[in-house]
């Protein structure tokens, strides 16, 4: 990966190129207007990080920038007093401590901070760095419309680990929900939007061990977001407590009720 800027820097995105360069240990290279193609040539790289206006990651002749997607039409949702089926599924409430274990893009954590409210507490892993770094300052940065989903975007924290790792390092019953949804990687249908997160992001299934852990760290319930048809629910040992009206379902592990999935 090399780092540079839009073919007009100010002083301001100079810097900020700098600071990305540190932060993911790539080199800063003067973009001198040439195009991304020919810088990938140039210095024989598949990925160039352009910070301008909007800090956008090219990947081949894909690129991706950070925004909030349908977390802001879902957060308005729920404030027009709609269900929503990720918050429905989790059982999020306000005060929870929520750990996203595959934060991904971030939409999933952006509802959840919002869902939790002032007195709760959002923890986003992901094990790309480049990723992680790009959602975790798009999060601080970028501003939409509604102030609900800004309050909620500044909430999410972002930790750029494995998560297995990271469980194994947790206190017994540290969090109330944990949530994976290892689906961004695996999408239903080729996007431009998320091809260049398929390229970096880490397509291992979820283990036995991952969920072992969060077993024991989760007080109150562990989801799992996948295709409807996927084994890995019961490979797992996840619940499925509603049938699928579309291409993905959740299963659940209710730890409240003591028998390691149905819940009541």
């Amino acid at each position: 990966m090399i780092v540079t800027t839009g073919n007009k820097p100010s002083d301001e995105t100079v810097a900020l190129a700098h600071s990305y360069a540190s932060a993911l240990d790539a080199p800063y290279i003067i973009r001198k207007k040439r195009a991304i193609a020919t810088l990938r040539a140039d210095y024989g790289v598949d990925e160039v990080l352009v910070c301008a206006d909007r800090v956008t990651l090219h990947v081949e002749d894909q690129e991706f920038f950070f925004h909030p997607s349908m977390a802001n039409t879902r957060i308005k949702r729920l404030k027009s007093g709609e269900n929503d089926v990720v918050i429905e599924r989790t059982g999020v409430r306000p005060g929870d401590t929520v750990l996203d274990c595959t934060l991904g893009l971030g939409s999933d954590a952006i509802v959840f901070a919002h869902a939790v409210g002032e007195t709760g507490r959002v923890i986003g892993l992901e094990s790309s760095p480049v990723i992680a770094l790009l959602v975790q300052r798009g999060l601080q940065e970028v501003s939409v419309d509604t102030q609900a989903v800004n309050v909620a975007m500044r909430r999410v924290e972002v930790l750029c680990a494995d998560h297995l790792d990271y469980l194994r390092a947790q206190p017994d019953k540290s969090v109330d929900v944990i949530y994976f949804d290892p689906m961004f990687r695996r999408t239903v249908q080729k996007t431009q939007y998320m091809e260049p997160l398929r390229h970096l992001g880490d397509d291992r299934p979820l283990s036995e061990a991952a969920i072992e852990e969060a077993r024991r760290v989760a007080r109150r319930r562990i989801v799992l977001k996948e295709r409807w048809y996927s084994k890995e629910f019961a490979r797992l040992g996840f619940f499925i407590p509603k049938k699928s009206t579309g291409t993905i379902n959740y299963g659940v592990i209710d730890l409240e009720e003591g028998q390691g999935g149905e819940p009541s």
